[in-house]
Order: C-alpha cells, then sequence, then structure tokens
C-alpha cells in the first residue's frame, strides 16, 4: 500500500546580502540561459555561523571580502523557492560592505544592481513579492 504524500513543504534555508549602491541592490545570475537574478549568498553549512556563510559566499560568488565591520542584519523573509513547487525558502539577509570589487566568479555568469523598477521577469516570486517590496518601503532602493 502506497505512502500518504506528505503535504508539510520542505523549507530550504539560506542567507543572503545585500550591497547597496545608488539605491540599487546588487544581484547576480548563475546560468546564462535563465533570465532570473538571485541575491548573494546560500546555505549555512554544518557549523557555520550566517557571516561566515555571507564571507565564504561572497569570496566564492563575487571574488571579494566583506568589511566584517559592516555586518548587519535587515529582516527575514519566507516565501516560495524558486523553481521548487515542494518547497518554501527562509532567507536571512543582512548588508554590508565589500572590499574590492565584485567581479562574477565560480558558478556566477553576471552581476548587476537593480532597484524597483527592473523588469519583474528577472526577480523570483520572493524578490517580487516580499524582498523588493520590503526594500523600497525601507528606503534601501529606489
Amino acid at each position: 500500500m502506497p505512502k500518504p504524500a506528505n503535504n508539510k513543504p520542505k523549507i530550504i534555508r539560506k542567507v543572503a546580502l545585500a550591497v547597496f549602491k545608488d539605491k540599487k541592490i546588487l544581484v547576480v545570475r548563475e546560468d546564462k540561459n535563465d533570465e532570473i537574478f538571485y541575491s548573494v549568498g546560500g546555505g549555512v553549512e554544518e557549523g557555520e555561523t550566517d557571516t561566515e556563510c555571507l564571507k565564504r559566499e561572497v569570496k566564492e560568488e563575487l571574488g571579494v571580502n566583506l568589511n566584517p565591520n559592516s555586518i548587519s542584519f535587515l529582516h527575514e523573509f519566507s516565501g516560495p523557492a524558486h523553481g521548487k513547487d515542494d518547497a518554501m525558502l527562509n532567507m536571512r539577509f543582512y548588508k554590508a560592505q565589500i572590499i574590492g570589487e565584485a567581479k562574477p566568479s565560480g558558478e556566477i555568469v553576471e552581476i548587476r544592481y537593480f532597484d524597483s523598477s527592473v523588469d519583474q521577469k528577472h526577480l523570483s516570486e520572493i524578490a517580487r513579492t516580499h524582498i523588493f517590496p520590503w526594500l523600497k518601503k525601507h528606503r534601501y532602493i529606489n
């Protein structure tokens, strides 16, 4: 007899970094065949703090370091995980200053800065419905 389906969605926990410039936020694209841009960041590894994860992910994705004295918690967002119908995303958002010039490295193919006027096709659902509206409301982005 088949097991009953578990309707409880999987929770994906990530930390993300907000780097602001001229009232825009830095975002990255991981796949040249995908129009979606994401916040810099990723999953926290076993035994790692949010800050350690941010430092590692920023180095891997942008090839730069963070100013450790500039890191501060912004907000926690929850919403649908992009491309995963059975999962929800829980994202702890931080802001910080980067040291040096960000360049695509590792799995990143493009870096841009977006404000709320960005074409919505470039944003995941959680970015469209939660992150960008919150950032605009709190005057981090135009």
